[in-house]
């Protein structure tokens, strides 16, 4: 299963790692919880008591739940298999010229997804 987490620009910019995390951080897991945990491994964290992130503006990650998963990577419902993000299908793109997003594949793949040219 592949869990999708969507990355809230708390304080008003985004965390950046190449090859780690970006906009979009999809991880392939057996579970929400392996998911998490493989999640924090490149660099997603959780804070829900706010002692990092910005309270007015929300948690940057938030953990997965359960019933999250899907079979192929998916950002909003669309596959990103091919590491394609269609145009306009997700309004702007956030990163600049870094990625979108990166899918960690159970093998240690590690697949960046960006917008189509």
């Amino acid at each position: 299963m592949f869990y999708t987490y969507n990355q809230n620009n708390s304080g008003g910019s985004f965390d950046f790692q190449k090859d780690a995390i970006s906009h979009y951080v999809i991880i392939e897991a057996d579970n929400a919880a392996e998911a998490d945990f493989r999640a924090e491994q490149v660099g997603v964290y959780f804070d829900p008591g706010y002692e990092i992130d910005c309270d007015c503006c929300g948690s940057r990650w938030n953990e997965a739940w359960s019933d999250d998963g899907t079979e192929t990577p998916q950002v909003y419902g669309n596959d990103v298999t091919s590491g394609v993000i269609e145009k306009g299908q997700f309004g702007m793109k956030w990163m600049g010229d870094d990625p979108e997003g990166y899918v960690h594949y159970k093998d240690g793949r590690v697949q960046e997804i960006d917008y189509a040219d």
